[in-house]
């Protein structure tokens, strides 16, 4: 030992034995055991997460890849058949008319353009909102297009509000589960087998369905000042 009570360079230090170990030390065999037992519960919660992260990623994509990105919403209003030759109030249905040159940026469409109504709603970027109104066949034309959206190869697009007037059709009365709010609007007599029965939610969890009875006749439906207010109002809640 030197003056300062050190120990040469070029002392060896001190070996501590297998019997000097500190008593909560663990040996290899028992660290692997309790890394494999920790492991194991981290894993499926990490799988699990990793499950919910790849559906989000994977829908993200399809929203990117089957979407364009006009960056305004799309509110498409459907005609109907014209029946009888400019049967409504106004002729030929223009009350759907009127109220699609009442909102800024809607487009008109007729009930027999089912294609051109998904393109459309395609060039939409996936965050625009998506509301649809349809009278008559128009309301038939819009819950199909609703159907046809709600799978994953469309990325499961969300209509925020689906409008329909006395829907004319078939398998029309059960809205999908991409649709955020359905107002369902009937109409009473003259002509039974053109009126329309109440909606019903596939997932009322995700879908909330309000149906009005209405005294109007089918034609004169979407020419009602008080049923044009109501879907004026809700549209403008939403845009």
């Amino acid at each position: 030992m030197n003056k300062l009570g050190q120990l040469p360079s070029n002392t060896p230090a001190k070996k501590i034995s297998k019997f000097e170990q500190p008593k909560n030390t663990l040996n290899t065999k028992e660290l692997k055991k309790k890394s494999k037992d920790f492991d194991v519960s981290i894993s499926d919660k990490a799988k699990e997460l990793k499950r919910e992260l790849s559906a989000t990623e994977k829908v993200s994509k399809i929203h990117a890849k089957k979407f364009g990105k006009v960056t305004e919403p799309a509110i498409l209003f459907v005609s109907g058949f014209d029946w009888f030759g400019a049967g409504s109030i106004k002729g030929n249905y223009d009350g759907i008319s009127d109220m699609a040159e009442a909102v800024e940026g809607a487009q008109k469409f007729s009930w027999d353009e089912k294609s051109e109504i998904i393109e459309e709603i395609k060039k939409r970027d996936g965050a625009q909102p998506v509301i649809l109104v349809g009278h008559s066949f128009g309301g038939d034309t819009i819950v199909e297009v609703a159907n046809e959206l709600n799978t994953i190869e469309n990325g499961f697009r969300t209509i925020d509000l689906l409008v329909t007037l006395d829907s004319v059709g078939f398998n029309n009365d059960f809205i999908p589960q991409n649709v955020r709010k359905n107002l369902n609007f009937l109409a009473q007599g003259p002509y039974n087998f053109l009126n329309d029965g109440p909606n019903i939610a596939r997932s009322y969890d995700r879908t909330t369905v309000k149906n009005f009875l209405r005294p109007e006749v089918h034609s004169d439906l979407d020419d009602t000042t008080d049923v044009q207010i109501e879907i004026l109002d809700s549209i403008k809640s939403i845009v």
